[in-house]
């Protein structure tokens, strides 16, 4: 090794060095939509192509066509707020093998959905596919039903099928009534499942909000009616059983998501964006602390590593993500000798301990009303 300061004078010397540069977050909006499409044109099946418009998609695959579901959610996805989407034309909707194999080497991809296909097998492979990534989330369509609520019905069946235990999926019901540019006579509608447009109404959450906003109680844009008009009672037995619901409500006014349940029975992981949450910190850690890999493990990179990520998970606090007054009862970042004894040093490894509170979910706000005799407001 040659020695830069043979030769120069005795001295002190300066030398610049780079540090770690800070976490930065990782994308949580980029959709995959599969599907079959109108025209493959020059395009591969099963290979995503990249659109950032509606224009992007029908220079690609052509417009509109009445037999087809996935270019009415392309648009969804796009009038919901979504901006950038890898479209994978399929052969076959139920045989989705090759497009999650393509989509399994793209770390782009946040959300993933397959408008309309409601077959168990596919609806599994997605959520496993989205298990086995970590950095993604499933988007299910319900199956269309007339009696939402009976055991042995469709939409219960297919519910009782479909399980992601660390919550990386959930089903949204019912479907949406959209307007058919492709239509030359009456009806100028069709049914549309609603997963393409709850892809774009979590890219609006997310852009707006933040991942750790819970992407419900926001407008379905694009939808001009549902296939099935909920009730209260109706919807809070479809809640119990995690099928998120999309609601009108009396008054008039857009069709709204009304839930933001995911597809587990373990209550850490019930809600949507704090499975989201938590799916992009990891990946924002794992993308900035590459870094890390290779160098010298010792105190040194320790500290390193317990400052990078603790800043990080300051400014995810500072967002309103994690619950707490201060950020030590937020999070708390371990990486010491008890977590790396000589044993695990020798296997080449630096194991690190995060602990995070996440804000909850509003889901049910209790206003208690009751009969005042008056007085100075004071009820102590």
């Amino acid at each position: 090794m040659t020695d830069i300061y043979e030769g120069a004078a005795p001295g002190v010397h300066i030398e610049e060095v780079t540090p770690a540069g800070p976490i930065a977050g990782a994308g949580t909006s980029t959709a995959a939509l599969i599907g079959t499409v109108a025209d493959l044109g020059s395009q591969t099946l099963d290979v995503p192509v990249a659109v950032t418009s509606w224009s992007d998609y029908t220079r690609a695959f052509g417009g509109y066509d009445s037999t087809k579901i996935l270019p009415y959610a392309v648009r969804g996805f796009f009038e919901n707020g979504g901006s950038l989407a890898y479209v994978v034309p399929v052969k076959d909707d139920k045989k989705l093998d090759g497009a999650i194999d393509k989509l399994s080497r793209n770390a782009e991809i946040s959300l993933v959905a397959a408008p309309g296909v409601t077959d168990a097998a596919a609806q599994k492979a997605l959520i496993g596919h989205c298990e086995a990534m970590g950095d993604r989330f499933a988007i299910l369509d319900g199956v269309p039903d007339a009696t939402p609520l009976k055991g042995d019905g469709a939409l219960q069946t297919q519910r009782k099928g479909l399980v992601s235990v660390r919550g990386y999926a959930a089903l949204y019901w019912p479907w949406l009534v959209v307007a058919n540019p492709a239509a030359t006579k009456e009806p100028f509608t069709l049914p549309m499942p609603p997963s393409g447009h709850i892809a774009g109404v979590m890219a609006r959450s997310d852009a707006t909000r933040g991942v750790h906003k819970a992407p419900a109680n926001e407008p379905v844009r694009g939808a001009l009616d549902l296939g099935y008009a909920l009730n209260d009672t109706e919807q809070g037995a479809l809640n119990k059983a995690n099928i998120n619901a999309i609601r009108s409500f009396p008054g008039g006014g857009p069709a709204t998501v009304w839930g933001a349940r995911t597809l587990t029975s373990d209550t850490p992981w019930r809600f949507v964006n704090v499975r989201r949450l938590f799916s992009y910190v990891e990946d924002s850690i794992l993308q900035g602390v590459r870094w890390a890999v290779f160098e010298p493990n010792n105190t040194a990179l320790w500290k390193g590593l317990e400052r990078t990520i603790s800043e990080f998970l300051t400014r995810v606090w500072q967002s309103g993500a994690l619950f707490g007054t201060t950020a030590a009862e937020a999070f708390y970042v371990k990486i010491d000798e008890e977590l790396n004894p000589p044993a695990t040093r020798a296997l080449g490894r630096v194991v690190i301990e995060i602990g995070m509170n996440p804000a909850g979910t509003a889901e049910h706000v209790v206003v208690r009303i009751g009969i005042w005799a008056g007085g100075d407001g004071n009820q102590g």
